[in-house]
């Protein structure tokens, strides 16, 4: 037994209070009893003193510790392994590991019952997790993973501090997930834990074994319709050294493959890259792309000669193409990192150092491009006839932006072609060029603010800021006097025309007399390189007559598209109005399907982060092609707009392409924890010879607190009770 106080406040504060108390009590009685006599006033005092002296014993919180031993019984635990690789049949008599385990843990448990009533024996089986087992309810061995070093752990863990005798593993010690096993046994060492390794299998299961599997296919996440496609791969052939094998590529469910390949397998390597498989989409939305090996004799796993996966294919997306001259790179180079394929703009690049032929006739042909960007380009590197093409081209609804430099506007000969008839100013050979010193600022009027090209926010007042941030660029070409049609969005600080629009036709064009590149190039702040992407995708949409095409776009994007049954899906929702703007106030609605008849639709909780939209479906069905849709609506409940992507479940095979055991594994763990490694015949004589005297004699503390109880409180009020009573009955208060 052991006292022990913890006072509430240090001891100088209690006694000063307890003596400050007494005295105070001591004054009080001899005032109030000063005349009086008997022996009950000084019983009366007593009791006010011992009802203060429990409030002083309170404030120290004394309690009193008893100590008791007990004896606690100890767990032998048996832990199966029940993967894939434990069917391989390389045991006795033409066996299973699984059905020789299986067997081996029966005679233990046999063996366990003569140890006496204090060992528990506890049955476990594990494969990527841990579940319990029992020996006469067997289920087959279904894992696709071997977590041996996490299963470990988790035994530890399920114990709650009972002691283990020993842990009984019986595995073929094949590990391929989790947790590093050495790890695991250093932890149950320090533990007291040893573990018995029963191990099945031979090491040489599979060592001379054949198989071919597709590991990887690459045909980017987006690509665009009519719009040749190269897809790589990369295979895994083993045991087929120098053979030649032919690969093919498949789209959706097609029975005819769309391009065919052979690879040969080098002699002293396994891993063989894939190329030459050219595809070129059809339509838009989302595609399946099957990768296939043609099957060899004596492959181990056939399933593996397969791999899908979806892309998406854009059949609105703009096609842009820049033209400039031999010196026009720093505007091309800013401009073509800018823009992101994926927000459905293709930028070709083509940089013309020499004048032209009649092959570059087709670039300016119907429907070939949506928009031209001319750069630092002189007219005369193009032919009449393609000057003509293009006017033409952009008074048929297609859209040109020429940008400003030494061979741009008049400088570049623009002003006597056809192109530069529909430009929106007059272009003079003598215009001249506009650079001073320091540099000029893009400097937009009230309808370049208000415009769509121009409107870098919806606030307008952080538009303005926007503009007045945006380094200078060096330069620009004088544009000259507007046409009558034309408007004006941006001007020089002295009033110059900047940058002016014009329709022709069914056509749009602009001309800006400068560059942009110094916005993307700033290292001040984002917000510059920001700005430049948002001013050219503003751009190009109006060129394209795209800038009111939808009232809001909703766009879901997966972080993958192949996942292992058993993995997760992160799922992106963006959303954005006509003007390109983020929309946060959405709600969604998500769901992921198994593509195949009466299959239940499992929602997915959608939740708002940032600007956009997340949430995650764990795949815990049918291997299969998967469909998720979002579907978002504004607060009254009105559908705004909806998406969908498919994802494929796949069975994870690597539990059977190496069905080699792993024997030092298992022995390693036994030494490391000062267990032993055993043949399975000898499991149940050596669980015999353990020590029956196991069970382990511990002391638990029981903590009484004198102050915290029934007693202490009835005993405080009595006394009180008690000393008024005496007061009231003679007189005293």
């Amino acid at each position: 037994m052991t006292v022990t106080i913890e006072p509430i406040v240090a001891w100088p504060y209690i006694a000063a209070t307890a003596a400050l108390i007494l005295a105070l009590t001591s004054w009080a009685y001899k005032r109030r009893l000063t005349g009086t006599t008997g022996a009950w006033r000084w019983f009366a005092i007593t009791l006010r003193i011992l009802a203060v002296l429990l409030c002083v014993l309170a404030s120290l919180r004394p309690s009193v510790l008893f100590q008791t031993k007990a004896m606690q019984p100890s767990a032998l635990v048996f832990l199966s392994d029940g993967s894939r690789s434990m069917t391989t049949t390389d045991e006795a008599r033409g066996q299973s590991r699984w059905i020789a385990s299986r067997t081996a843990l029966g005679e233990g448990l046999s063996a366990a019952k003569g140890l006496g009533p204090n060992v528990v024996p506890k049955i476990y089986r594990f494969d990527s997790v841990v579940t319990d087992d029992k020996l006469d309810k067997p289920r087959e061995p279904e894992g696709r993973e071997t977590a041996l070093g996490s299963a470990l752990e988790e035994v530890l863990k399920r114990q709650n501090g009972v002691r283990i005798l020993a842990l009984v593993l019986l595995s073929d010690g094949s590990n391929n997930a989790g947790h590093p096993p050495i790890v695991a046994a250093r932890r149950l060492k320090a533990q007291g834990v040893p573990v018995i390794a029963v191990p099945f299998g031979v090491e040489t299961a599979g060592k001379g074994s054949k198989d071919i599997a597709v590991r990887t296919m690459d045909a980017g996440p987006t690509v665009y319709v009519k719009s040749e496609r190269n897809v790589t791969g990369m295979l895994s052939a083993r045991g087929f050294a120098g053979q030649e094998l032919e690969v093919k590529l498949f789209v959706e469910d097609q029975a005819a493959p769309v391009a065919t390949t052979k690879v040969r397998v080098p002699d002293k390597a396994t891993e063989v890259p894939v190329t030459g498989l050219r595809w070129t989409p059809t339509r838009s939305g989302e595609t399946k792309l099957t990768m296939k090996v043609e099957e060899q004799t004596g492959e181990v796993s056939k399933a593996n000669n397969t791999f899908s996966t979806f892309v998406t294919v854009l059949g609105d997306g703009l096609n842009v193409l820049y033209l400039t001259g031999p010196y026009g790179m720093w505007e091309s180079r800013f401009l073509v990192r800018a823009l992101d394929p994926a927000q459905k703009i293709q930028l070709t690049l083509k940089r013309i150092q020499s004048s032209t032929g009649p092959e570059m006739d087709a670039d300016f042909a119907p429907n070939a491009y949506d928009v031209y960007i001319i750069g630092d380009l002189p007219a005369e590197m193009l032919t009449p006839t393609q000057l003509a093409l293009l006017a033409n081209r952009v008074e048929k609804g297609a859209g040109l932006i020429m940008l400003g430099g030494r061979a741009s506007f008049g400088a570049g000969g623009w002003g006597g072609t056809e192109v530069g008839k529909i430009l929106p100013t007059e272009v003079g050979p003598n215009d001249g060029q506009n650079e001073p010193p320091d540099g000029l600022k893009v400097v937009p009027n009230l309808l370049g603010l208000d415009s769509y090209v121009l409107k870098l926010s919806r606030n307008p007042a952080e538009t303005r800021r926007l503009w007045s941030i945006l380094p200078p660029i060096p330069g620009a070409n004088r544009l000259g006097r507007p046409k009558p049609n034309a408007v004006v969005w941006a001007e020089t600080a002295d009033g110059e025309p900047l940058m002016v629009g014009q329709d022709v036709g069914k056509g749009r064009v602009m001309a800006f007399g400068g560059e942009t590149w110094p916005w993307a190039r700033s290292l001040e702040s984002e917000e510059p390189r920001l700005a430049h992407l948002k001013f050219w995708r503003q751009a190009i949409l109006w060129l394209a007559h795209k800038e009111d095409e939808n009232d809001s776009q909703i766009r879901l994007t997966l972080d993958r598209r192949r996942v292992s049954v058993g993995g997760r899906v992160e799922l992106t929702v963006e959303a954005r109005d006509a003007k390109g703007e983020p929309r946060t106030d959405l709600k969604y609605d998500s769901s992921v399907t198994l593509d195949a008849p009466k299959a239940p639709a499992e929602k997915v909780d959608v939740f708002p982060q940032g600007t956009d939209a997340r949430g995650t479906h764990f795949v815990t069905g049918k291997p299969g092609d998967y469909k998720v849709t979002v579907t978002a609506s504004d607060s009254a409940g009105r559908t705004i707009g909806s998406d969908t992507a498919r994802f494929i479940a796949y069975e994870d095979d690597r539990e059977l392409e190496n069905p080699a055991a792993d024997l030092s594994l298992l022995r390693q763990i036994a030494e490391i924890t000062g267990g032993k490694s055993l043949t399975p015949e000898a499991l149940a004589k050596y669980l015999k010879t353990l020590d029956k005297n196991i069970e382990s004699e511990y002391v638990t503390q029981k903590e009484v607190r004198i102050w915290d109880n029934w007693w202490f409180l009835l005993l405080f009020t009595a006394l009180l009770t008690t000393e008024w009573w005496l007061r009231k009955r003679h007189g005293w208060v």
